[in-house]
């Protein structure tokens, strides 16, 4: 029997949450590990925030709100990356 490629079929674009899917590398429905990372939007925020006289480490404050920082979906099972959100 021949090997057949089951395409990946979202419900929609990934976002922020994690999002079921069909994983092409173990070929399972999961539910997406979201790990979030700092990216574009993150280091704007804090520049911007630093500049507008919030030093005393107010500035820092986008480091720690997943809103505002990239995401990056893997598959629990096989540890795939299936892709990344990103802000900007």
């Amino acid at each position: 029997m021949a090997n057949v490629q089951v395409p990946v079929v979202t419900v929609g674009p990934l976002g922020d949450s994690p999002v079921q899917i069909v994983c092409p590398k173990c070929n399972q429905t999961v539910l997406t590990k979201v790990d979030y990372n700092a990216g574009l939007l993150t280091y704007i925020l804090c520049g911007g925030l630093f500049f507008c006289g919030f030093v005393l480490g107010c500035c820092l404050i986008p480091f720690c709100v997943d809103r505002l920082r990239d995401a990056k979906h893997t598959c629990p099972t096989c540890k795939t990356v299936l892709g990344v959100y990103k802000r900007l």
